[in-house]
């Protein structure tokens, strides 16, 4: 089989699980089957680059990819992605910096991987989990950098998680015509939230004084001028 053609990088809780979902109802797609298959920033799970490809188990679909949220984030990744198919297509989904951050503390809380902490601000101020830190990944400038010094902006489609929510419809299309797949297709889990399959739903209290902080603090990064700058 060919190279990877396609691969979903960011960022965590802002709907790619339904990304992966809707893409892979598909007839002209294949997703990894573990969704997030971390060759990129986590290599020690695969023995070389056809172990990497067999893995996806594809039956030769026009698209064959993976979405794993953390890429975003990796200081390598961008690098890693470009030397193993510098041709590959990219695709980011942004979420409200503020409520990405809510949503991923909440499900760190519920799944007891975040250490001890006082509170949201706390957490967030010293940038708890250290393997997935909350105040770093709403800094979507930042890592979009990174990628564009090695892809063009026609590589990467970037998408507003209200987008999703609002009219996904439109969403998809949007998505398709820029892999280059059939476009009328219509998955069936295009209108369901799905979410991943370790979240659970527990009522995590959150100091509101603790979401406003959040909040002002990332005002001075204006996600919905990066959206526009790289759509």
């Amino acid at each position: 089989m060919g190279k990877i053609n396609f691969i979903g990088i960011g960022v965590q809780k802002a709907g790619t699980s339904w990304l992966a979902e809707v893409l892979n109802e598909h007839p002209e797609i294949k997703i990894h089957p573990k969704k997030e298959a971390h060759f990129f920033n986590k290599r020690q799970f695969y023995f070389n680059n056809f172990h990497y490809e067999i893995s996806f188990g594809s039956k030769k679909e026009k698209i064959i990819g993976e979405i794993t949220p953390s890429y975003i984030l990796d200081k390598k990744a961008a690098e890693r992605i470009f030397k193993y198919n510098s041709k590959v297509k990219l695709i980011a989904i942004l979420r409200d910096p503020t409520e990405r951050c809510v949503s991923q503390y909440k499900m760190e809380m519920s799944r007891n991987t975040i250490e001890k902490n006082t509170g949201l601000w706390d957490a967030f101020c010293r940038d708890l989990p250290k393997y997935g830190p909350m105040k770093e990944r709403g800094l979507y400038q930042k890592q979009l950098d990174r990628f564009y010094k090695f892809f063009n902006k026609e590589q990467i489609l970037i998408l507003d998680y209200e987008d999703i929510k609002k009219k996904p419809i439109a969403v998809i299309k949007k998505i398709f015509n820029y892999l280059q797949v059939d476009e009328k297709f219509v998955p069936k889990s295009l209108n369901k939230k799905i979410r991943h399959i370790k979240d659970t739903t527990k009522n995590i209290p959150i100091n509101k004084d603790d979401i406003q902080k959040v909040k002002n603090y990332y005002n001075n990064f204006n996600y919905k001028t990066t959206t526009k700058i790289f759509s």
